[in-house]
């Protein structure tokens, strides 16, 4: 069976680029950060920081049991130093969209 990330493609917007920002410098991103909440549309988390510099599938909860699909995007800051990489991962809703699960700075 193929890996999940080689047999689906990703989602994309709508087409619509009006409101999406370019990608926000280290220390705004930092700041913006702060504001992604659960249950975000991908939409908006785009509008925020631009298009992700890498994006793909990852399944989670599979040790729990009750494995689901994640879309992950990450931004790598180039403007700090060392570089920093933030990671928002998205889980689909009900309704096929995708909402923000969460996210995090890793070291």
């Amino acid at each position: 069976m193929p890996p999940i990330e080689a047999s689906l493609p990703l989602p994309v917007g709508s087409g619509d680029t009006e409101g999406i920002q370019a990608k926000p410098s280290y220390e705004n991103a930092l700041q913006l950060s702060d504001s992604v909440k659960v249950g975000m549309p991908q939409g908006v988390v785009e509008a925020m920081f631009g298009p992700p510099d890498k994006a793909g599938y990852k399944e989670y909860g599979r040790a729990a049991g009750s494995p689901w699909r994640a879309l992950v995007w990450e931004w790598v800051f180039q403007d700090a130093t060392p570089p920093r990489a933030l990671s928002i991962v998205f889980q689909q809703d009900g309704s096929g969209s995708w909402r923000v699960n969460h996210g995090d700075w890793p070291e």
